[in-house]
């Protein structure tokens, strides 16, 4: 139980701030850094077939993060889960 209430203490604090910066991420280079980064370790088409809100985005980008080895930062998370919002939400 202690390491379910630590991974749900651990996406808050993450979370948070992440949502926060939503607003200040321009648009072009949000999707840039999608570009990049998602393109990586696999094709774009993987993540413009889905449709989910912010919170879908920012749990799919956080688990690619650690997948990904330090080639994703916190800034790019912000930026490719706006992104992804913006171009994939529920309703696109």
């Amino acid at each position: 139980m202690r390491t379910l209430a630590a991974i749900f203490l651990a996406a808050s604090v993450v979370a948070a701030p992440l949502a926060a910066a939503a607003g200040d991420i321009d648009p072009e280079a949000a999707r840039a850094v999608f570009e990049d980064r998602c393109s990586k370790c696999h094709s774009l088409d993987r993540a413009l077939r889905k449709n989910k809100d912010r919170a879908g985005w920012e749990k799919t980008v956080l688990r690619m993060k650690r997948y990904g080895s330090g080639m994703i930062s916190d800034e790019d998370v912000a930026a490719v889960v706006e992104h992804l919002t913006r171009v994939r939400g529920p309703n696109p």
